[in-house]
C-alpha cells in the first residue's frame, strides 16, 4: 500500500502529463490567424484543431485496452513521449496539412496520456479516494482551459507561433523524467491475450466517421446533404459490424457487458452530458458577447466557468470521500446547471453582473459531476477492465463536447436564420441586440431542458457505497 507521500510524488508526473494534454486543446486556438498567414493551405485551417479533438476521442479506448494487457507504466511514457514528437513535428511544419497530419498524431498521445494517467488513479487509489485525487486532475484541466489562450496569445505574438508547440518539449521531458522516476518502484501486472484487430479497426472506422460527421455538422446549416448521408451510414454500419464483432472477440476492445453493469452505464452517460454542457457553454458565451462588442466580458465569462469547474470537483471529491457515496455529488450537480442556466436565460440587462456568479454556478455544477461519475464508474467495473471502463469515459466525454457545439451552434442558427455558419463574426455584426438576446434566451432555455436528461439518469443511478481499500493485487501496476 503507498503512503499519501508516494502518491504525492507520482500524481505530480500524471498531472503534468493531463495538463500538456488539455493545454494544447485551448494555446492553439489563438495563434491560428497567425498560422493561418505563414503557412499555405488556409482553407484547412479549422482541422488544426478539430484533428487533434478527434484523434484524442478515438484513441483513448484503445490505450485503455492496452493498458489492460499490457501494463500502464510503459504506454504512458510511450504516449508523453509521442506527444513531444508529435509537437517537434507540429513546430517544423511547412504547410497545412503537415501541421494538420501532425496534430492528430499529438491528438493520439494525448488520448493515451488521459487513458493511462486515469486509470492509473483506479489502480493506487481505492475508490471511496478516487474523487479527491481526479478532482486534482479537473483543477488541471481548468488551469490549462485559463492560461492556454493568453499563453497562446503571448508566445505568437512575441516570438512565433511555432513556440505554441515548443514549449511542449521541456514540458513533456520533464513529465517523462518524473514519470519514469515516480512509476519505476511500481509493478507492472500483464496478461497474455489476442487483440482483437478487426473490432479495433472496425471502432476506427464508426467512431472516426460519426465524429467527422458531427463535426461537418457544426459548420454547415443545411444538414440534410448526400455526403452527410453517407457519412452517417458508414458510422451506423461501422458501429453496427463493432458491436456483432466485440459478443464474439475473445478479448474484446470494449467487452459489451460492461454496457450491463447500471453504473457503468450511467457514469458515461452522465460524463457525455457533462461535457455536451461544459464546451457548448465555453463556445456559446464568448460567441454572445462578441456579437455584443463585448470581448472582455467573454473572457470573464470563461473564467467564471473554468474557476467553478475546479471548486466542483474539489468539493464532490472530498464529500465523497466523507459520505462513501457518488450519488448525492452527482445528484446536486445535475439539479443546480439546469437552474443556473434557466436564471440566465431570464437574467434581465440590468443584472448582467449576475451572469458571472451564474456562470460560476455552472462551472459548480459541472466540476460536481466529473469525477464523481469517474468514480462511479472504476468503482462498478471488474479490476481487470479498468483500464478499457476508464478510457471509455474519455471517449464519451469527447462524443459529448463535439455533439454539444454542432447542436448548440445550429440551434442558434436556425433561431438567428440571418447567421452564415461560414462567417459567424460578420453575420453576427448584422444582428439587433433585441433579437440576439431572444435568441440566447431561446438557447439557454433548450439548453435547460436537454439537461433534465442527466438529471433524470442521476435520479434512477443505483448509489453503492464505495470502499475504502483496494481489491488485493489491485495496485500492482
Amino acid at each position: 500500500m503507498l503512503t499519501p507521500t508516494q502518491l504525492r510524488q507520482i500524481l505530480m508526473g500524471l498531472m503534468l502529463g493531463i495538463f500538456l494534454s488539455a493545454l494544447d486543446q485551448t494555446i492553439v486556438a489563438v495563434a491560428l490567424p497567425e498560422i493561418a498567414l505563414q503557412l499555405p493551405g488556409s482553407e484547412v485551417l479549422a482541422w488544426v484543431v478539430s484533428a487533434y479533438m478527434l484523434a484524442m476521442t478515438i484513441s483513448t479506448p484503445f490505450f485503455g485496452k492496452l493498458g489492460d494487457l499490457f501494463g500502464r507504466r510503459r504506454l504512458l511514457l510511450l504516449s508523453i513521449a509521442l506527444f513531444v514528437f508529435a509537437s517537434v513535428l507540429c513546430a517544423l511544419a511547412q504547410d497545412m496539412w503537415q501541421l494538420v497530419g501532425a496534430r492528430a498524431l499529438q491528438g493520439v498521445g494525448a488520448g493515451g496520456m488521459v487513458a493511462t494517467t486515469q486509470a492509473l488513479i483506479g489502480d493506487l487509489i481505492a475508490p471511496a479516494e478516487r474523487g479527491r485525487y481526479q478532482a486534482w486532475f479537473s483543477g488541471m484541466f481548468a488551469l490549462a482551459s485559463l492560461i492556454g489562450p493568453p499563453l497562446g496569445g503571448l508566445l505568437s505574438n512575441q516570438l512565433s507561433w511555432r513556440w505554441v508547440f515548443w514549449i511542449n518539449l521541456p514540458i513533456g521531458l520533464l513529465a517523462i523524467w518524473l514519470s519514469q522516476r515516480r512509476l519505476a518502484g511500481l509493478p507492472e501486472k500483464r496478461r497474455k491475450a489476442q487483440l482483437d484487430y478487426l473490432g479495433g479497426v472496425l471502432l476506427l472506422l464508426g467512431l472516426g466517421s460519426l465524429l467527422l460527421l458531427i463535426t461537418r455538422l457544426g459548420q454547415e446549416r443545411q444538414w440534410l446533404t448526400l455526403e452527410n448521408a453517407v457519412g452517417l451510414g458508414i458510422a451506423v454500419l461501422g458501429l453496427l459490424l463493432f458491436v456483432l464483432q466485440e459478443r464474439r472477440a475473445t478479448e474484446p476492445v470494449i467487452p459489451m457487458e460492461l454496457f450491463r453493469i447500471g453504473p457503468v452505464r450511467a457514469g458515461w452517460c452522465l460524463l457525455f452530458f457533462a461535457n455536451f454542457q461544459a464546451v457548448a457553454l465555453a463556445v456559446l458565451f464568448p460567441l454572445h458577447a462578441h456579437a455584443q462588442g463585448g470581448a472582455g466580458t467573454g473572457a470573464s465569462q470563461l473564467m467564471a466557468i473554468a474557476i467553478g469547474a475546479p471548486l466542483g470537483a474539489f468539493i464532490g471529491g472530498r464529500m465523497s470521500a466523507r459520505l462513501g457515496r457518488y450519488k448525492p455529488l452527482i445528484l446536486s450537480g445535475n439539479l443546480l446547471l439546469p437552474v443556473a442556466l434557466v436564471a440566465l436565460a431570464f437574467l434581465p440587462p440590468s443584472l448582467e453582473m449576475l451572469s458571472l456568479p451564474l456562470l460560476a454556478c455552472c462551472g459548480v455544477a459541472l466540476g460536481l459531476q466529473f469525477p464523481t461519475s469517474m468514480v462511479a464508474v472504476q468503482s462498478a467495473a471488474p479490476v481487470s477492465h479498468l483500464g478499457v471502463v476508464t478510457a471509455a469515459c474519455g471517449m464519451f466525454r469527447g462524443l459529448g463536447g463535439a455533439l454539444g457545439v454542432t447542436l448548440l451552434s445550429s440551434l442558434l442558427w436556425h433561431l438567428l436564420p440571418g447567421i452564415d455558419p461560414e462567417h459567424i463574426s460578420a453575420s453576427l455584426g448584422q444582428v439587433s441586440s433585441e433579437q440576439l438576446s431572444v435568441a440566447f434566451r431561446d438557447l439557454l432555455l433548450l439548453d435547460a431542458a436537454i439537461a433534465a436528461i442527466p438529471l433524470l439518469i442521476a435520479l434512477l443511478m443505483a448509489d453503492h457505497r464505495l470502499r475504502h481499500h483496494l481489491p488485493a493485487g489491485a495496485n500492482a501496476e
